[in-house]
């Protein structure tokens, strides 16, 4: 499988917990920046906010401005004081609806994989260029095929991507740029791609056959939002044997109705 892809978030969350690992400064004084705000009942001007993080005006004003156009800090132009933004609280309801899906999907999931002998897994829109792993599991009784909590990957990646492709309400020329980010194991061209998005389009799953993990192929089927949006999808990990018919009919059935049963059930 492609490692520095895959397991990308994983090994920097290794990393992070190591103690001689190297700290990010700017990044550390943006987040007690954060923190201080989130403790106050009151909004804090420049000076207040300064001394409270011990870091110098200049450079404290630098990382607020940052943070204003990130929408995580608001900024009153006649009081001069900031507070925290409307961007925290999208930050706060997209995490909650992912914990939220991982959490449904998790033990019909572990059904799937003991009950096809596969990995079966639950994968996320995390922002406009990537997907990541939900939720995952695999069976008890066999070997199965490795994968990565959190593995994030671009967005048009494998059976999922053409899902977020044929479904997500995603402009042509940003579908087109993420397609490009690929790097798939077996090269294919975007017009050949977009076929392929089209037949997922009329038969409501697609196919990954081993184009982007070398000797996997996989299914995913999309899951709606409450509101009608599709930010999720679900699907399973497999060689190509494993989906020859009837099997690979029984597995886009019972991942189907994982997917309607979930729907009903998530938070927007």
């Amino acid at each position: 499988m492609q490692k520095d892809e895959i397991e990308d978030l994983t090994d920097a969350n290794k990393e992070a917990s190591r103690s001689q690992v190297k700290r990010v400064p700017a990044v550390r004084r943006a987040t007690s920046i954060l923190w201080e705000l989130a403790d106050r009942s009151t909004p804090m001007n420049l000076s207040q906010i300064s001394r409270a993080v011990d870091v110098i005006p200049s450079t404290c004003l630098h990382i607020l401005r940052e943070l204003v156009t990130a929408r995580f800090v608001s900024y009153d132009p006649g009081s001069k004081t900031y507070q925290l933004g409307s961007g925290i609280n999208d930050l706060a309801r997209k995490a909650v609806k992912l914990n939220n899906f991982a959490d449904l999907v998790r033990p019909r999931l572990q059904s799937i994989a003991d009950r096809f002998n596969m990995t079966a897994t639950a994968t996320s829109k995390i922002d406009a260029q990537h997907l990541a792993l939900a939720a995952f599991a695999s069976p008890s009784s066999t070997i199965s095929i490795r994968v990565t909590l959190g593995g994030r990957v671009p967005l048009m990646s494998g059976a999922s991507g053409r899902i977020f492709a044929a479904f997500g309400g995603i402009p042509e020329k940003q579908v087109r740029r993420n397609f490009e980010r690929v790097k798939w194991v077996r090269p294919i061209d975007y017009e050949t791609w977009r076929v392929q998005v089209a037949q997922a389009v009329k038969n409501g799953y697609a196919e990954d056959c081993e184009g982007f993990v070398e000797g996997v192929s996989t299914l995913a089927v999309p899951v709606y939002n409450s509101d009608g949006t599709m930010t999720h999808t679900l699907g399973v990990f497999a060689v190509d044997s494993q989906l020859e018919e009837p099997m690979r009919q029984e597995i886009l059935d019972a991942l189907w109705t994982l997917a309607k049963d979930v729907h009903l059930k998530l938070v927007c």
